[in-house]
């Protein structure tokens, strides 16, 4: 009886603590600066479209500051778990992205945590298409050109990415084998390198978001031959899409998606899929966003985010794995 009495007590202690926590969060959050963690380098298109995005939540949730915080490492994991892992308050989200939440899980053996069950989305921002880059010594201006090169050199030439597993490797993965080409992968450590070595035609092909190419386009150092969006970039309205230049059914590109805790009570996720949602409808923020060549993403709910990402882990962890990669 007494252990009866004891376990009640316990439980209804619990349920205290609880109602305690939902109605804190609910009241009084936030009370002190909320992180925004971008697993990655300050001044790649996830750092950039997250500092848009937080600078117009501060602009719709008044009395809240959002800081951006880098840290990079491990391909975004570190940056990651260390939200995935710490306190459900709803003052650690992580900026996650296509890689983070799902071609990590295929590459890595233990990421540190499950995205899937240690996080939950806040707010989908933008998705981050690519667009395919030669250089201008492979002679080509056109995708199908591009095609018909690298079918009748199979292995002759090499294309680059940030590194193994990432979402441009995947990319240029996939289109080799839809179109029945070969070529050979350098990987390298971000894509600064990356870029030094296409410009000096030591790779002669890679996908590369807008801004880090727009400025090479102008100066004719590198051609763009398709962009791999479903319709064309405003910031790059002379490129073609991969279906508009004959390569049907080639859908791959980067997204940015806020993440909190999972346990994070759902009072604060709400309040911050709000403001999310808010800033995403600001003209303002929209064009901001466009200018980086990515595409602003309004008008899901929190359920249709999570089933959002749910299909891009769906789709990619086994297509990684297919591939073979592995990195610790």
């Amino acid at each position: 009886m007494n252990s009866r009495r004891q376990f009640l007590s316990t439980v209804a202690c619990a349920s205290l603590s609880t109602a305690s926590l939902s109605t804190f969060a609910q009241s009084d959050w936030p009370t002190k600066p909320v992180k925004l963690i971008v697993p990655f380098t300050a001044g790649g298109v996830t750092d950039l479209v997250t500092r848009i995005v937080a600078e117009g939540m501060r602009k719709h949730m008044p009395g809240a500051n959002f800081v951006v915080d880098n840290r990079p490492g491990v391909g975004g994991n570190l940056g990651a778990s260390l939200v995935a892992n710490g306190p459900p308050d709803g003052y650690t989200l992580v900026a996650g992205t296509l890689s983070t939440y799902a071609l990590n899980a295929g590459l890595y053996s233990n990421l540190g945590h499950d995205p899937r069950k240690d996080l939950v989305a806040v707010g989908m921002m933008a998705t981050a298409p690519f667009c395919i880059v030669v250089h201008p010594a492979l002679g080509v201006r056109d995708l199908k050109s591009f095609i018909a090169l690298l079918k009748a050199n199979p292995g002759k030439y090499n294309f680059g990415s940030a590194g193994n597993g990432t979402s441009g490797h995947v990319a240029l993965h996939l289109l080799l084998q839809k179109i029945g080409a070969q070529a050979q992968h350098i990987p390298y450590r971000g894509t600064s390198q990356l870029m030094t070595d296409l410009l000096a035609n030591n790779v002669q092909f890679v996908v590369a978001s807008p801004s880090v190419i727009q400025d090479h386009l102008k100066d004719g150092k590198l051609v763009a031959l398709a962009a791999v969006s479903p319709t064309r970039m405003s910031v790059l309205p002379q490129v073609p899409t991969v279906a508009e230049a004959g390569l049907k059914d080639y859908d791959v590109y980067s997204w940015n998606c806020l993440f909190a805790p999972a346990k994070t009570p759902a009072a604060v996720v709400q309040r911050l899929h709000a403001a999310v949602a808010a800033t995403l409808k600001d003209p303002s923020v929209r064009s901001r966003l466009e200018q980086q060549g990515t595409f602003p993403i309004d008008g899901l709910s929190l359920a249709d985010t999570d089933r959002y990402v749910r299909k891009e882990y769906e789709r990619w962890v086994p297509f990684v794995k297919q591939m073979g990669l592995k990195a610790e």
